[in-house]
């Protein structure tokens, strides 16, 4: 539904006259809004909080807790302005920086669970994914 400027009266968004009182419609400015990437970094980051609060692994070592914090952070950011639709280079720097940190510093912990025979989960694929839909999603951004 568009709204008359004029009038206030809801109209259908296909009109380019107000049926109500005759006023030209607006036209409206849709922002794009990538709500799926979004998610996967807030999902991304908030399992980095999680693995920090609860991994002994991740808390042993600075090797992981400066990556973990960095991405979870940048993630964030990122994750938020990509929800609200405000796009542009820096944010596309700072989405894959995210994912690159991330990736690396969960893929490094797997590979050491794989070493130890530790129960270390493959929580870089949610960054797989993450750099695939940016990818994916770069003509748009």
């Amino acid at each position: 539904m568009v709204k008359c400027e004029k009038c206030g009266f809801d109209n259908p968004t296909n009109l380019k006259f107000c049926g109500n009182c005759g006023a030209r419609l607006g036209a409206i400015a849709e922002t794009p809004k990538f709500e799926g990437l979004a998610l996967l970094h807030i999902t991304a980051s908030a399992y980095l909080i999680i693995s920090l609060i609860f991994n002994a692994l991740v808390q042993a070592s600075m090797m992981f807790i400066i990556p973990y914090i960095a991405s979870a952070l940048l993630g964030f950011y990122a994750g938020y302005e990509f929800y609200i639709g405000k796009i542009s280079k820096y944010l596309k720097f700072v989405s894959a920086l995210a994912i690159i940190i991330g990736l690396a510093s969960t893929f490094l912990l797997f590979w050491i669970g794989l070493e130890i025979r530790g129960v270390i989960g493959p929580a870089w694929v949610i960054f797989i994914i993450n750099l695939w839909i940016l990818w994916k999603e770069r003509a748009r951004l």
